[in-house]
């Protein structure tokens, strides 16, 4: 080819250079918080509380009577009566009393109840004629009466003063009017204790006094112990406290009016509430409402078909072993309702004439099956009137597996089968009764044969059910005969003790001692005081039979005497069962006590004591003698003596500790109070009853204070407190949480549990769910939940767990890309945060979530799902979520872009497309050279 036809073709090639800097990122969700684990029981040593001894709600009724007027039964001692009570009303409720005001109206209508009522307070009035029987009904049920001045009137007429006193009311031969002067402290008493000896005190008016000397002669006179009286004159007793030991409830009489209150007398009125009020053993009903066949007092004849007080006996000697004692009269809202019975242990019905309503049935059976006790009494079938009111009780017993039947049993019944009402009694004296039909889980108690059963129990549910085929077995005309009382005291204990955890054995003592009552002793006393169910004995075979055969947590001995030795091998094997006990006796120089010194962790040393000696605190913070009497000394001494071997000396093994003994330091010897078995024992080697004076001077007896502290400390000992759901590190949402917890104790007074140690929230159940508006108050974080069981004197034990609340869903921070930034052909990386403490998974979508991609770490968007995407914006969005379920998400939009025509994103597409334009180029150069050629031909 010659030089002018070569020509020089430079095709520039276009060179794509494509970097990628792919920065890799880790994704750290936050940690899920550290918890402790908290499943444990918090062993806190208890505080000490005030008052005699556990602080209560002590429910305190005012008479209100505007009508001031004297009632005909006292105008004879012309008193000037008023109404104004405003200082004591705000004296009582600044005190922390419940305090409600009755009118006549309101006592007429039966709304004076010890059910209701603890203490009712005439100030410086009287009764209206039409309710004296209804307020005196209330103190001879054991309710506490509180009286200012004139009131004192009533209480002479009436004879609740002293019987000898009924229908006179009693000024210038019992009581009289001094003008004003000083009071003088004569006593220290409970409801004198925040006072000395001869301190003083002022009233508003006039002082209504008792001729003291007088009083001393009467019935009451070893009942009766002088408070105050006018100073400079022993005779004039202007305060006066009362506890009658043939019937009814507490009294104190006080001077002055309660419009003001006098100088330096309002704590006596309101420690006089304190110790007035009722601390019973059980609370029990007597049923007006059916036309019964008897009723307790002459009052009652409106509403029993026989006229006549057949009861009177069985309820004063009721009352004065510290039950409480209402009746039930009828009402149109409702007789045996469960709102009626539900304040009660006990109820006692005799031959209905009125039957029961289906609603009655249900209500008492489902009553009894929740741990109430009923006494019911049938009688002969021999008046077709007395068989069918017979009909009616079997109508009311439906449910359970006794009956009264149609036949004839003999009055003298000697025939009993082993029972713990047996105790004491070897025969009953009826007046005439049918027999009982027993099935099923129904049993024998007493009969004129083995076949002939006049009497049968059943235990139904958590209750007790005792019926009787004879009306007259505990009426005042036959309760004295033979065993009848005993008998009847017995019932009472065994039905009142259906949720009863404690057995306690209280000798009888050949002479006057704490224990003449067993029933108002020192332990009984304690207890009641706790307000701890327990059933009673004082035969130490029954107290065995209980003990074998029974579901008692603790057991309590105050013996004295011999006879006891045989059954220390059944309390050893109590002890070894899991049992707690409490101890004293004189009986350790008996061996070993078949092996149960060795346990309680002591052995006889050798001497015992025939007076009571002189006794040495040697750990004077230790509860028993803190909770919930403060004990205020380091010495207990007593000057009584009423057995001949008072204490034994004992020495320690090495699985026991004294705190309190012979000595004035602590001492491997001569321990008095020694604490063993883990725990569960309390052994005094002194008999403890014995110290039955007041040391301490707290106006209580040693022994009470004592014994009080020890039963006290042995529940705290008991109690236990387990969740068993939620654990530890549980999560939860919005909605509540449900919980199930195990708990024991030998009582437990309250179950309640706290969030993050907040508002104490009760419950009665031991499952259930957390409260919900408690729940919502708490933020998102680790929650404390606590589930407390609380005793009678306040001390609790609990168990706690951390749990989570979460109700959020992930937080998601899209960090990279940003919102509009444009990426070509390969996929863009993410970057973003995440922050849950209970993260669970992470994903994306580029498809409105057609195709989930799941991902652990901030990465590159998968390239697939990128490359088969269309040009344009594009929505990216990450979603999150937590193990409880909460999904969140945030969308970022960006761009796909890829190059132009002439350079596209594709190598292959990109090749295609230089080679493609080199072609063009080469044809319109070649040609443009052929038409040169043709036109220089030319």
């Amino acid at each position: 080819m010659n030089k002018q036809n070569k020509t020089l073709i430079s095709i520039l090639m276009i060179c794509f250079m494509v970097f990628a800097i792919i920065p890799s990122f880790l994704i750290t969700p936050s940690a899920i918080q550290t918890t402790i684990n908290f499943d444990t029981v918090d062993n806190q040593e208890p505080e000490p509380k005030t008052s005699q001894f556990i602080p209560r709600t002590i429910r305190v009724a005012i008479y209100n009577e505007p009508n001031i007027s004297v009632p005909v039964y006292a105008q004879a001692g012309t008193p000037s009566l008023n109404n104004n009570y405003t200082g004591l009303l705000q004296l009582l409720q600044g005190a922390g009393y419940q305090v409600d005001e009755l009118t006549c109206d309101d006592i007429y209508n039966h709304k004076l109840m010890t059910a209701d009522y603890d203490v009712f307070v005439m100030v410086d009035n009287l009764p209206k004629v039409n309710i004296t029987d209804y307020v005196k009904e209330f103190w001879l049920g054991g309710g506490a009466l509180l009286s200012f001045d004139s009131a004192i009137a009533y209480l002479c007429y009436y004879g609740i003063l002293m019987s000898e006193s009924v229908g006179d009311e009693g000024r210038h031969t019992y009581y009289d009017y001094t003008a004003l002067k000083p009071n003088n402290i004569s006593s220290r008493h409970p409801t004198t204790q925040d006072y000395q000896v001869n301190d003083k005190y002022s009233c508003v008016f006039t002082n209504a006094f008792l001729y003291w000397d007088y009083l001393l002669t009467t019935s009451v006179g070893g009942m009766v112990t002088k408070l105050a009286n006018t100073d400079g004159n022993n005779n004039m007793a202007t305060a006066v406290a009362l506890e009658r030991t043939d019937q009814g409830g507490r009294i104190v009489l006080l001077p002055g009016r309660t419009n003001v209150i006098g100088t330096n007398m309002s704590n006596l009125i309101i420690d006089a509430v304190d110790w007035l009020c009722p601390r019973p053993k059980g609370r029990i009903l007597f049923d007006l409402s059916h036309l019964n066949g008897y009723g307790v007092d002459l009052w009652d004849n409106p509403f029993v078909d026989f006229p006549d007080n057949r009861f009177t006996l069985m309820r004063n000697n009721l009352v004065n072993r510290s039950y409480t004692f209402d009746k039930l009269y009828p009402s149109a809202l409702g007789n045996l309702t469960t709102s009626n019975l539900a304040p009660y242990d006990l109820l006692i019905i005799n031959l209905p004439d009125t039957n029961f309503t289906a609603s009655e049935v249900t209500s008492v059976t489902n009553w009894i099956n929740n741990g109430g006790g009923l006494l019911a009494l049938g009688d002969n079938p021999l008046v077709p009137s007395v068989w069918d009111r017979s009909k009616n009780l079997n109508y009311l017993l439906s449910s359970f597996d006794l009956s009264l039947i149609y036949d004839f049993g003999t009055n003298f019944l000697t025939t009993s089968f082993e029972h713990p009402t047996e105790e004491g009694c070897s025969s009953l004296t009826m007046a005439g009764c049918s027999l009982l039909n027993y099935t099923g889980n129904a049993y024998p108690l007493w009969g004129n044969s083995p076949t002939d059963i006049c009497i049968a129990g059943e235990e139904y549910g958590n209750g007790r059910v005792i019926l009787t085929s004879d009306i007259n077995l505990f009426d005042n005309s036959r309760i004295g005969l033979t065993d009848n009382l005993q008998y009847s005291i017995n019932v009472v204990n065994w039905l009142t003790a259906t949720n009863a955890e404690v057995l306690i054995y209280i000798e009888q003592p050949n002479v006057a001692d704490p224990n003449d009552n067993e029933y108002r002793g020192p332990v009984a006393t304690a207890l009641n005081d706790l307000n701890i169910p327990f059933h009673l004995t004082f035969d130490i075979e029954y107290f065995n039979l209980s003990l074998s055969t029974g579901d008692f947590k603790l057991a309590i001995i105050d013996h004295s005497r011999i006879n006891i030795e045989s059954y220390f091998g059944d309390i050893l094997d109590f002890m070894k069962s899991g049992g707690f006990l409490i101890l004293s006796t004189s009986q350790y120089y008996y061996g070993s006590g078949d092996g149960l010194w060795d346990y309680l962790g002591f052995y006889y040393a050798g001497d015992t004591f025939n007076t009571p000696p002189d006794l040495y605190i040697w750990d004077i913070t230790h509860p028993i003698f803190n909770l919930p009497a403060n004990y205020g000394t380091n010495t207990i001494n007593t000057t009584l003596n009423f057995v001949s071997v008072d204490m034994v000396n004992t020495s320690l093994h090495n699985n026991a500790t004294a705190i309190a003994g012979l000595t004035s330091t602590s001492s491997n010897d001569g321990a008095a109070i020694i604490l063993g078995a883990g725990g569960r024992a309390i052994t005094n080697t002194m008999l403890l009853s014995t110290y039955y004076e007041d040391t301490d001077n707290s106006t209580y007896p040693d022994a009470v204070e004592i014994w009080e502290n020890e039963i006290a400390f042995m529940t705290y000992q008991s109690l236990s407190v387990n969740i068993n759901n939620p654990h530890t590190d549980d999560l939860f949402d919005a909605t509540a949480p449900s919980f199930s917890i195990t708990t024991d104790g030998i009582i437990i007074d309250e179950i309640y549990y706290t969030l993050n140690d907040g508002t104490h929230h009760p419950i009665t159940s031991t499952s259930g769910t957390i409260n919900q508006g408690s729940w919502d108050a708490l933020p998102d974080d680790s929650v404390s939940l606590k589930f407390y069981v609380e005793d009678p004197a306040g001390s609790s034990k609990y168990a706690a767990v951390i749990i989570e609340k979460d109700t959020q869903a992930p937080i998601i921070n899209i960090i990279s890309p940003t919102s509009g930034q444009t990426f070509s052909s390969t996929a863009p990386d993410f970057n973003i945060s995440i922050t849950d403490d209970h993260l669970d998974k992470m994903w994306y979508t580029v498809d409105a979530g057609l195709t989930n991609f799941t991902f652990n770490a901030n990465g590159a968007i998968n390239q697939t799902a990128w490359d088969v995407l269309s040009q344009g914006t594009i929505t990216l969005r990450f979603y999150a979520n937590d193990t409880l379920g909460h999904i969140s998400s945030e969308d970022v939009s960006i761009t796909k872009d890829l190059p132009s025509k002439v350079i596209g994103l594709d190598y292959f597409m990109t090749g295609f497309l230089i080679t493609l334009i080199g072609g063009v180029a080469i044809i319109t150069i070649i040609t443009k050279i052929h038409s040169k050629k043709r036109i220089v031909s030319y």
